[in-house]
């Protein structure tokens, strides 16, 4: 009875040791491994001792092996607070950031240049005067994962916007020379 305890004991650990957490991307591919980190925009995954940071965008699921597990805990925890910089983040960028009438005459004036300028350039709340005075979200303005995605959301529509201008410039030059 005294070894059939201790087996059962050390077959619990072994396999609580190989349990592991299974993240699927939606390619159907499927990595298993241990969480690190859960941010709004991405996941840290750890496998075969190499660290991969995955764009919840690319994720399709994720399985915890434990759900007692601190970063699972976490996570539920500010779900149930309904803290999520991301979307805070790119909602302020949405509404508030750039002036997009004028990122739209950008290109129509430079075309591919104005796009480079802007991919090189580096939004940030603190830049934009109506993010500083409408935002209600302040207090998040130095959170890096909230910087990430506000720069993102910033940078990709006013690239849009210029892309547009300079379609229409296209399409101007070439109903001119018809």
């Amino acid at each position: 009875m005294k070894n059939l305890s201790l087996l059962l004991v050390t077959l619990t650990l072994a396999l609580s040791v190989n349990a592991k957490d299974v993240l699927t991307l939606k390619n159907q591919q499927k990595f298993e491994g241990k969480i690190l980190r859960i941010k709004d925009c991405s996941i840290v995954f750890k496998t075969n001792r190499v660290k991969y940071t995955i764009p919840s965008d690319d994720i399709y699921s994720v399985e915890f092996d434990n759900l007692q597990n601190k970063v699972y805990k976490n996570y539920v925890n500010r779900l149930a607070s309904g803290e999520n910089l991301c979307l805070k983040a790119k909602a302020d960028a949405q509404r508030f950031h750039g002036k997009k009438a004028g990122h739209v005459i950008l290109g129509v004036l430079f075309g591919p240049f104005a796009i480079i300028g802007t991919a090189l350039s580096d939004p940030s709340p603190y830049k934009s005067s109506k993010t500083l005075i409408r935002s209600e979200n302040r207090e998040q303005f130095n959170e890096p994962e909230y910087l990430i995605c506000y720069r993102k959301k910033a940078k990709g529509q006013l690239i849009a916007m210029e892309a547009v201008g300079w379609f229409i410039a296209i399409m101007i030059s070439s109903s001119a020379n018809n």
